[in-house]
């Protein structure tokens, strides 16, 4: 038996194993067919398509012929990817194959791909202009189109409508100079300062005590307000002593403020609407994001004029905020105070 296929000739192999499928097929659409039966006979047709694929004549007709039958037994199983595989195949192999065509744009638009599948519609008119078979689904792509354009509309509407105030907030920080980094610090719901409706912002802003690892938070710290307003109220002869604080160090006249400049590499514009919407900035996670310890751009300790206002501290050249305003707080004639800035330069 072996020998008598050999002397079969690998066209009619193919053509044999074309009519296996084809038979296969038409049982499974007969009425005697139930559904399991049907299933079995047609991936019994797929199998005898592929066998008959296998055999790698030369012949590309008949190699797209055995593609599209076998994509229409795949529609029918509802492997529509598979299908517009295989018709797509038959379709580069027999440009023109009307079969194939439609055969193609139906798992297209069985997978909601109806770009392509009303590319393929028009392919098969233009292959067949007396074919009415492409016009139902051509008509639906074309609808389908036109429901999924105007949904992304609406979506980008919508983005910028939600980004537009964050815009806004960015624009505000760069007019001013201000640079911000990566997200370092966060007080609960409050990730960014508030522009006002006269356009001023105010910020929360942390304060940290390095030397007990405790902190407080200034709320509302306008921009034109001066650091000494806040310390005063803070640390003014009627303000509660620290409660960590035994010595009575950190008293008004002692009392010293710090930033670390150059924090991070500042967010570049879009990143910044990003942190202003309260979102990770793409990119943000790089590595050179992060505060340099050498160079001209190494961080180091920058003490704070009091009498400065915080727009002009976050103006300067070298401060770049890490979120939120971050300012560390010692007290002037501490050992702790040396330690501090021998550590932070």
């Amino acid at each position: 038996m072996q020998a008598i296929d050999e002397e079969v000739p690998p066209e009619e192999k193919a053509e044999n194993f074309k009519k296996q499928g084809n038979n296969k097929l038409r049982l499974a659409q007969s009425d005697k067919a139930d559904t399991a039966a049907r299933r079995t006979l047609l991936r019994e047709a797929v199998q005898a398509y592929t066998d008959g694929l296998a055999v790698k004549v030369s012949n590309a007709q008949m190699n797209a012929v055995l593609l599209s039958n076998r994509a229409h037994v795949q529609l029918l199983l509802g492997n529509f990817r598979k299908a517009l595989e295989d018709a797509l195949a038959a379709r580069q192999l027999e440009p023109g194959n009307v079969k194939a065509l439609f055969r193609a744009a139906r798992a297209a638009s069985k997978l909601a791909q109806w770009g392509q599948c009303l590319a393929l519609c028009e392919e098969g008119r233009a292959a067949d202009p007396a074919s009415k078979e492409f016009e139902g689904m051509a008509k639906e792509a074309s609808a389908k189109l036109e429901e999924q354009r105007q949904k992304e509309a609406a979506a980008a509407a919508a983005a910028e409508a939600e980004a537009a105030p964050a815009r806004a907030l960015a624009e505000a920080l760069t007019a001013r100079g201000y640079k911000l980094t990566r997200p370092q610090v966060s007080l609960g719901q409050r990730t960014r300062p508030e522009l006002r409706p006269d356009g001023s912002l105010v910020w929360p802003v942390l304060l940290l005590y390095p030397e007990s690892g405790g902190q407080d938070v200034v709320e509302a710290f306008g921009e034109e307000d001066t650091f000494e307003e806040h310390l005063d109220m803070m640390f003014g002869p009627e303000a509660p002593p620290l409660e960590w604080d035994a010595d009575r160090a950190y008293a008004r006249d002692r009392v010293e403020l710090y930033y670390l400049a150059h924090a991070g590499r500042p967010l570049g514009r879009d990143q910044l609407v990003e942190a202003m919407q309260g979102r990770w900035p793409k990119g943000a996670d790089s590595a050179d994001m992060g505060p340099q310890r050498y160079g001209s751009r190494a961080a180091r300790l920058r003490r704070i004029n009091p009498r400065h206002t915080l727009r002009k501290v976050l103006a300067s050249e070298d401060h770049v905020v890490p979120g939120l305003p971050l300012f560390f707080v010692v007290a002037r004639d501490t050992a702790y105070r040396q330690r501090f800035l021998e550590s932070g330069q």
